[in-house]
């Protein structure tokens, strides 16, 4: 029988509240954006002459808005990754877990933190990805309106 973490009450609580405080936060987005788009756009439309700069300013704070989350996420998972194959061990010990989460050691736990880090990789590349076809799509606008 493989050793298990047991789960923490605590973390599970801190988790509950964190998921509910995004869905939230997300709402008050989603609401945010559809209350204040006609003002958006009655800003990028109420001057022919600053259309495309004001296309252009947009799509960057929408590519900043939108990756830095990744990249940010990204390193903190390259990080993980790294501290699973240094310890041999995922969960790591200092992890507090939500449900009882069976202990991985040697082999298991090099696997796990090697798919953690591509994981890490690939969120980094769909970042970058993200930002160039944000800058693109800017950029083909900027041309075709001025």
């Amino acid at each position: 029988m493989a050793a298990v973490q047991n789960a923490d009450p605590a973390a599970r609580r801190k988790t509950l509240v964190i998921i509910f405080l995004g869905v939230i936060a997300g709402a008050f987005l989603v609401f945010g954006f559809q209350r204040y788009r006609s003002v958006l756009i009655d800003w990028l439309l109420s001057d022919q002459e600053q259309l495309a700069h004001r296309i252009w300013l947009f799509c960057l704070i929408m590519a900043v808005a939108m990756s830095v989350p990744l990249f940010a996420y990204s390193a903190y998972l390259w990080s993980y990754g790294c501290r699973v194959l240094r310890a041999q061990r995922f969960p790591l010990l200092s992890d507090r877990v939500v449900r009882d989460t069976p202990i991985l050691e040697g082999k298991a736990a090099q696997y796990r933190g090697r798919a953690i880090k591509f994981l890490a990789v690939s969120l980094a590349v769909f970042g970058a990805i993200l930002v160039v076809a944000l800058w693109r799509i800017s950029s083909t606008i900027g041309k075709n309106v001025a």
